[in-house]
């Protein structure tokens, strides 16, 4: 039997490829419609989608007990928020 430890080559630094290098490129690519017929299909799908998810945080809500949904947009609210600011600034 071998007494002491072996001698074991280093390792060599694993390749690096084309894909880890900038993944962004090989990202899948989204191929969106030409025919306005389709675009337009898309658009209202989308809303729906939105109003859906909406309608279904509400229900969620109001059978939890407690309706914690922000009434308006990120930027209304920003902007109601900023408007208060200035209102308490200037007293």
């Amino acid at each position: 039997m071998a007494q002491g430890k072996l001698k074991l080559k280093a390792k060599a630094p694993a390749r690096v490829t084309k894909k880890q290098q900038n993944p962004k490129n090989y990202a899948p690519k989204i191929v969106k419609p030409k025919k306005q017929k389709i675009i337009e299909s898309e658009k209202l799908a989308k809303v729906h989608k939105a109003q859906l998810a909406n309608s279904t945080e509400k229900l969620i809500a109001s059978r939890v007990g407690h309706l914690e949904l922000i009434k308006g947009s990120r930027r209304q609210i920003e902007k109601a928020e900023k408007e208060k600011a200035k209102k308490q600034a200037k007293k």
